[in-house]
């Protein structure tokens, strides 16, 4: 099962989220017209000339008859809808991410939750402009468009910006034969990859309406918003709905997913734990119960599996398959990872706990029950002679083989159809209670959006750091390509080339480590041809 799973900028945090109305001295906020009807946003002293648009629906709200529904076209208002304050998160458990991450312990959820929002620097170009829109990450249980608050920094540097709720854990990937039935492709679960796709087409339709150009949208992601990012990419519906994609920490390519079939039967017992019977009559009594219900039974039963599926329709087979074939979304990607990836999970803070192997009897039994008969090949390539070294070689080990290695993977698959790929290391380790965790799993967010997290210590370094980061991206989102001025070069990966250092130094670097790497890839494909 995948899981992937603020102290600075308070001033435009609060300003950005913010209820009221009215900015810049009681002036009335921008006004815009989408499909649904008319929408009045924030304005913004850094966006002078455009402003925010948060909570505005992309879709029907997924209740009733809609739980575990395709997604329906919104319905119209009368008037104008205030656009001013996000909209509530996809139900989801109290995340222990969220002090550090946005100083606070539990965001406003509400199954009704399909809500988008929009950062323009300018409504009425002589140009429209490049268009970036974020799914988040969390693991596909948790998180919400509000994190990380990206909005207006990159918006900053001339580009549309655009984030995203989308179903989760049992509201989102929820699959049954029943369902199946009522289904006119015979298919369930994935309804937040088809939430994605439905915010998709809605930029598609309104985007023109905020300044912004259908013709030249990038998505991107982090963590598990990443890996949702490469399952578009392998998805038939997705197609034509971007140009580029940016994939930090997170991506397919190296995952193995479960079919339909088996993920009906890992979620079989939801009902029963529910205390509904089968049969007739099942689909519309698991539809009435309350969603904190539905959820609390879903979090006590740790047999479920919430997760993408092999489903036919979404994804037609493996994206690990897709990619191979070359029969993805051919695009240009930047994709990477950070190069001390899990010591974060393990960090008190955010709630983590270390069960991972401390002796080296144990770091070998890990790998055996892991990698099986590659399990000697994987320790020669990550060593630990004594009990002293288990802690670095299974850090190093588990960063390459859950993340390292399959950024490098899609890369490489990118580049053999053709298109650019961009791939980066982020090096960058912090101080004070950061130190010992080095370059963990989404610290780079923190340098996209000039939001750092509550324990964070700040140095000046940090401020060039991000500086490269959002030129790169947002050059990226322009033109498809991160290089542009006043930074160093990035070059586009090759099969044996470099991929772009970001941290105190910045520039190429050969691939950390690519030579151990034939053993996940070994590996991989031994999982892949079981399915067979």
């Amino acid at each position: 099962m995948i899981r992937i799973a603020v102290a600075c900028w308070v001033t435009a945090w609060i300003a950005l989220v913010s209820p009221a109305g009215r900015a810049n001295g009681g002036a009335a906020g921008p006004e815009v017209r989408v499909e649904s009807g008319m929408v009045r946003g924030r304005s913004v002293a850094t966006l002078p000339r455009g402003g925010a648009f948060m909570g505005i629906p992309y879709a029907a709200q997924p209740v009733g008859p809609l739980r575990w529904h395709a997604p329906e076209a919104a319905p119209r208002w009368s008037g104008v809808r205030e656009a001013t304050s996000y909209g509530a998160a996809c139900p989801q458990a109290p995340s222990p991410w969220l002090p550090e991450m946005l100083g606070i312990r539990k965001m406003r959820t509400d199954e009704a939750c399909l809500y988008l929002n929009v950062w323009t620097p300018e409504l009425h170009p002589a140009r429209r402009l490049p268009v970036l829109v974020w799914v988040h990450g969390g693991g596909n249980v948790e998180g919400s468009g509000e994190w990380p608050p990206l909005g207006v920094p990159l918006a900053e540097q001339g580009i549309v910006v655009v984030s995203l709720n989308y179903r989760l854990g049992v509201f989102g990937f929820y699959a049954n034969p029943a369902l199946d039935a009522e289904s006119a492709r015979h298919v369930s679960g994935n309804y937040g990859h088809l939430d994605q796709i439905a915010a998709l087409s809605w930029v598609r339709r309104n985007i023109a309406s905020f300044g912004g150009d259908a013709a030249r949208v990038t998505i991107a992601g982090e963590s598990s918003g990443a890996l949702d990012v490469c399952n578009l990419m392998a998805s038939p519906l997705a197609a034509g709905l971007f140009r580029g994609a940016v994939m930090e920490s997170g991506v397919c390519v190296d995952s193995v997913y479960p079919k339909l079939p088996e993920l009906e039967g890992n979620n079989a017992g939801l009902a029963r734990d529910l205390g509904v019977a089968a049969g007739q009559g099942e689909l519309a009594a698991l539809r009435a119960v309350p969603a904190e219900r539905m959820y609390a039974a879903a979090a006590k039963d740790e047999v479920l599996d919430f997760e993408p599926a092999v489903d036919g329709w979404v994804l037609p087979q493996q994206p690990a398959v897709t990619f191979a074939k070359g029969e993805q979304v051919k695009v240009p990607v930047l994709v990477g990872s950070n190069d001390s990836e899990v010591s974060i999970f393990a960090s008190p803070l955010v709630g983590g706990h270390s069960n991972r192997p401390k002796t080296v009897a144990a770091y070998r039994a890990w790998l055996e029950k892991q990698f099986g008969p590659l399990a000697g090949r994987v320790l020669a390539e990550y060593p630990a002679q004594s009990d002293a070294e288990v802690p670095q070689a299974f850090r190093r080990m588990f960063t390459d083989y859950d993340f390292g290695f399959g950024a490098w993977l899609l890369a490489r698959d990118t580049d053999n159809v053709g298109q650019d790929a961009y791939l980066y290391n982020f090096t960058y380790a912090g101080q004070g209670p950061f130190a010992e965790l080095g370059a963990f799993h989404s610290e780079e967010e923190m340098f996209l959006s000039r939001h750092y997290w509550t324990s964070w210590v700040a140095r000046p370094e940090d401020g060039a750091l991000s500086r490269s980061i959002i030129g790169y991206w947002t050059n990226f989102v322009k033109t498809e390509n991160p290089n542009g001025k006043s930074l160093p070069e990035w070059p586009a990966q090759q099969p044996s080339g470099e991929a772009e250092e970001l941290g105190k130094s910045v520039g190429p670097e050969a691939v950390p480590r690519v030579e151990k790497f034939s053993v996940f890839q070994e590996y991989l494909t031994t999982r892949l041809g079981k399915l067979q």
